[in-house]
């Protein structure tokens, strides 16, 4: 089912849905940090202070809905990541009861104090590169 080492899961609450219990498109994206951050957080990439020792900002986001997700369904992820030069890809598979009901994809860049593009670390790179990337799903 899911594709990864590191999955996520939660359930929709009332409020991020409208009036007929559907999820708002919108908090797709939130979903999807939620499950980076806690890729990272499994990683050992946050500190104590849940602080990320590297600033990762956002370059890129793609979202591609297959099926309405509902108050209360639990939400599962898959999470995959790459690195393509200095970027960090991440993408997610989101199922609901073992059906695939979102894709998505976010592009990031590590940035220095100046608000500069940084290379990525050599650990980072070589962390993401024992990541399972099993194909693209987006």
């Amino acid at each position: 089912m899911i594709n990864s080492n590191i999955s996520y899961e939660r359930l929709v609450h009332v409020y991020e849905t409208d009036l007929m219990g559907i999820v708002h498109h919108s908090n797709y994206l939130r979903f999807c940090e939620e499950a980076r951050v806690h890729w990272c957080n499994k990683k050992g990439l946050l500190n104590a202070g849940n602080r990320a020792v590297f600033s990762l900002a956002v370059l890129e986001t793609r979202v591609k809905h297959r099926k309405t997700t509902k108050y209360p369904d639990r939400i599962q992820f898959g999470i995959q990541v790459k690195t393509q030069g200095a970027r960090l890809i991440f993408q997610y598979k989101l199922f609901v009861a073992e059906e695939v009901v979102c894709v998505a994809e976010t592009v990031h860049c590590n940035l220095d104090m100046n608000m500069k593009v940084k290379r990525l670390s050599s650990e980072l790179i070589k962390m993401v590169e024992s990541e399972l990337w099993t194909e693209t799903w987006l």
